[in-house]
């Protein structure tokens, strides 16, 4: 499997619905509504070595749009990246694996939730499955008068006794490889196998709609371990630098 074809795809994906500007050698992706800063990011064209100069136009073009300057990217496709970063004072907020699975290795999760229910979002689902992502990453839910966002792929809501308690999502399908991304579980449902139900859940509805690899992120060893038992294996390390706010 290339790294090379694996940021190709995040640069693809990531540009469905963001301002995309050119700041060689980056490319910065920008939300155009939400400033949170997992949403906004610049990614390197290639193996960038930036000059101090490049990261202060770096800078200058997230601060021009009222955003935390951020990058997120494939660590073999730019190593030579985060030192130059270091030295421009930037740090590191996260080195995760990037894992991947294929159909074959898929591993259908199961809970023992009694009374779950797993589907894919429909339009009467969509507020709560939002509202859950929301709160499970820390984030105000919607206001009354806020249209819930579509996802760009589709997503997958579970449901105990008809209360919404996890989902997880898969980005638009690109060259045949989608991203699973925003998996949550509410806070009184965790540690009873949710997660990688639904990471399970959400591969499936990707691959049927036309991918033949689905890759994420784990935020940390736990989340690592959840997706291995769904038959994610690590393929490359992903790094998220910043300056610190």
């Amino acid at each position: 499997m290339s790294v090379q074809r694996l940021h190709a795809f995040l640069r693809t994906s990531v540009a469905a619905g963001r301002t995309v500007l050119a700041v060689p050698p980056f490319t910065v992706y920008l939300d155009p509504q939400d400033p949170l800063r997992f949403l906004n990011y610049a990614i390197p064209d290639g193996d960038a070595a930036p000059s101090p100069g490049d990261v202060e136009r770096l800078r200058t073009a997230f601060h021009d749009h009222d955003r935390l300057p951020r990058l997120e990217w494939i660590e073999e496709v730019a190593p030579r990246l985060a030192p130059a970063l270091e030295r421009a004072g930037m740090s590191e907020e996260l080195r995760t694996p990037l894992m991947a699975c294929e159909p074959h290795e898929l591993v259908e999760d199961v809970t023992e939730v009694d009374g779950l229910t797993v589907r894919v979002v429909q339009d009467d689902d969509l507020r709560d499955c939002v509202n859950l992502q929301r709160g499970s990453f820390g984030q105000e839910p919607l206001g009354g008068d806020e249209e819930p966002r579509r996802f760009g792929g589709g997503a997958v809501l579970a449901r105990a006794a008809g209360a919404p308690v996890a989902a997880a999502a898969w980005t638009r399908v690109a060259d045949c490889v989608s991203e699973i991304v925003g998996v949550a579980t509410a806070e009184p449902w965790r540690r009873r196998g949710l997660a990688g139900a639904l990471t399970a859940a959400a591969t499936r509805e990707a691959f049927g709609a036309g991918a033949s690899l689905c890759i994420l992120s784990p935020g940390n060893e736990t989340a690592q371990r959840v997706y291995a038992r769904a038959g994610f294996r690590r393929v490359a390390t992903m790094l998220h630098w910043s300056d610190q706010s």
